[in-house]
């Protein structure tokens, strides 16, 4: 491969380059679920559909490297549940609320993308049915430890199912950058060396 090619081949890599995508999807109603817990973060509940609308599915994930994290539901359309989203950064119950999908639970319902830059580091996520809300959310500050409404209402449940596709997009670290310069730079004294001869 000439260098001119390697570098450009190198530039569109920076520029596309992320993480897998994750998928964390299951059922509101499936006591075989392990990210499955009550409103109060205790054992969740299936007596019955208010019961099932009440239960939320946690999963943590971790962000490598400072960049755009991007949270796209897909459960609803396929007839799952009308969902609602929370993000929390840190572990366990001392994780503090950053973002949900509210504006748009309240306005559209359904399925949503969310955006977000994020710093590296140890997140969770909270998969719910409108409009279970955490209490850290409700009250504008506070933990994951404090729980969720328990307003989640059963005629938002669908078939149950939910399920989120998680990406990212990192943000080049500077020395990448002056790397990627730097062999652009050499490629431009090659291509002018090579003219200079014709």
């Amino acid at each position: 491969m000439n260098p001119s090619k390697a570098v450009t081949a190198m530039a569109l890599y920076l520029l596309v380059a992320a993480a897998p995508a994750q998928t964390f999807s299951g059922r509101f109603d499936d006591p075989a679920n392990p990210a499955l817990v009550g409103a109060d973060l205790g054992a969740a509940a299936f007596g019955d559909a208010g019961d099932v609308a009440n239960n939320v599915a946690l999963y943590s994930f971790t962000v490598a490297a400072l960049g755009t994290v991007n949270f796209a539901s897909t459960g609803f359309e396929a007839g799952g549940a009308d969902p609602y989203f929370s993000l929390f950064k840190g572990t366990g119950g001392a994780a503090t609320f950053l973002l949900s999908n509210y504006d748009q639970a309240f306005s559209t319902g359904g399925d949503f993308a969310i955006s977000a830059a994020l710093a590296p580091g140890a997140y969770q996520l909270a998969m719910g049915t409108f409009a279970n809300l955490s209490f850290a959310e409700n009250s504008g500050s506070g933990t994951l430890a404090d729980g969720f409404t328990g307003l989640g209402g059963s005629g938002f449940l669908g078939n149950a199912r939910y399920s989120l596709n998680v990406s990212s997009n990192p943000v080049p670290e500077p020395a990448t950058w002056a790397l990627l310069a730097l062999g652009l730079a050499a490629v431009s004294a090659w291509q002018r060396r090579l003219m200079t001869r014709q």
